[in-house]
Order: C-alpha cells, then sequence, then structure tokens
C-alpha cells in the first residue's frame, strides 16, 4: 500500500538517465580515492569540501530528477489501486445509482466522485506502466557543473558511498560556460583522469551576436548567493 512508501528509499537508487548523457560522462565519482592537500577523502562533506575547491560548480536548491522505482514500490502502488478497484470503485458506483433513484440533485457529486476514482487509479496505474518516481535531490549532498556542453548533476549515493551521475542536459549556447568548463575539464583530467573536448573560447564577435541574454539568465537553479 502506498502507506508503506513513507520515507522509504531503495537500496540501489536507479536515475532516469538519457542515453546521451550516460554515453559522455562517468556514472560515478568515487571521490575516495583521492588524497586531497595531505588528506584522504572519506566522507560526502569531504568530498563537497573538494568540490568547492576544485570544481567550478553551483549547489542546486531542491532540484528533482527521476528514478525507477523498484519492484517494492511498484507491487505496494499496485496494491493500492487494486484494492480501490476491488473496494471504492464499486461502492461509488453504487452510490451513483442509489442517488439516481432517490434525488437528482445529488447526481453531480456522485459522479464527480466517481470520477476521483477513476482518476486515482489512472493516476496509479500509470505511475507503474511509466515506472518511474520524481525526487528530490539533497542540497547539501548534490553538486551541478558544466562540461562538454551540458549541465550535469551529482548526488551522493549513501550505499555506495559516492557521487553518482542523475541529471544532464546540453547546453544550446556555450559562450558564456567558456571559463567554467576549462576548469571543470582540468579537475575531472587531474584527479579523475577523465578527458573531455576543451571549449572553444567565445570570440567577441560571438558575444557581440547573443547580445546581452546569455545561457546564465536560464541557469535551472538558484543562484550561486542562494545555494550558499
Amino acid at each position: 500500500m502506498i502507506s508503506n512508501l513513507k520515507d522509504y528509499e531503495p537500496k540501489e537508487v536507479q536515475y532516469v538517465l538519457s542515453d546521451n548523457v550516460k554515453d559522455v560522462f562517468p556514472m560515478e565519482l568515487d571521490f575516495t580515492n583521492i588524497t586531497y592537500k595531505g588528506k584522504k577523502i572519506k566522507t560526502a562533506k569531504d568530498a563537497m569540501g573538494f568540490v568547492s575547491k576544485e570544481f567550478n560548480a553551483t549547489y542546486p536548491n531542491g532540484e528533482t530528477v527521476e528514478r525507477k522505482l523498484d519492484d517494492f514500490e511498484v507491487s505496494n502502488i499496485r496494491e493500492e489501486y487494486c484494492v480501490k478497484c476491488e473496494n471504492d470503485l464499486p461502492l461509488k458506483e453504487q452510490e451513483l445509482e442509489e442517488t439516481l433513484e432517490h434525488i437528482k440533485a445529488l447526481k453531480k457529486h456522485a459522479e464527480e466522485a466517481l470520477a476521483a476514482v477513476r482518476m486515482e487509479i489512472a493516476k496509479y496505474a500509470a505511475q507503474v506502466k511509466q515506472g518511474t518516481t520524481e525526487i528530490r535531490l539533497r542540497t547539501n549532498e548534490t553538486f551541478c557543473i558544466a562540461l562538454a556542453g551540458y549541465y550535469v548533476y551529482y548526488t551522493y549515493d549513501r550505499n555506495k558511498q559516492k557521487f553518482v551521475l542523475a541529471k544532464g542536459f546540453e547546453v544550446s549556447d556555450r559562450s558564456e560556460l567558456w571559463s567554467q568548463e576549462e576548469t571543470n575539464r582540468k579537475t575531472m583530467h587531474d584527479y579523475f583522469n577523465l578527458d573531455f573536448p576543451e571549449a572553444e573560447k567565445p570570440t567577441e564577435d560571438n558575444k557581440d551576436e547573443e547580445g546581452e541574454k546569455s545561457d546564465a539568465d536560464n541557469l535551472p537553479f538558484a543562484d550561486e548567493e542562494d545555494a550558499e
């Protein structure tokens, strides 16, 4: 039942990512292999401190991503709508018939109640069919970096004790991201031995064509000052 899913979190969290994102970016970042300034990185807090020093990163506040439902969640959601089919739906249909027989004035109310149950069943059925659910990432364990023309989000997986790739999307105009990408590309190379293509430095002509508007105006997260 849905009540069993309150505060539930699967042991193996699988985020929904496009093939383009999965093919380009590492699925996991193991910071525990890094010794930084003479100190080995052991915790998520240590890793976030490293990110703040070595990456040009932002810290999304309340970012939501899609993850896959596990078998426990699927079975409980399915049980929820099956019980409603067996109990609630027949009851509301009976109430509708009785209402039509006794007083037409109550017809509208009964039909709305019936429609609400059907809509709820359809919602749960659609969720199981889709096989994903939306979750909110932990702000203090999530960072976003610009890299290879993408914004990519890494969040800490407490079971794996690693930062895993949770979201990524391509940025159409990279002119404003050049300095961020260069910093992040260098850090990925120096500390993770991962190479990404160098970002093309924007020319003055490119900047003039873009005008006053930049990708920074459309960032999908709060300003860095707000995130802090």
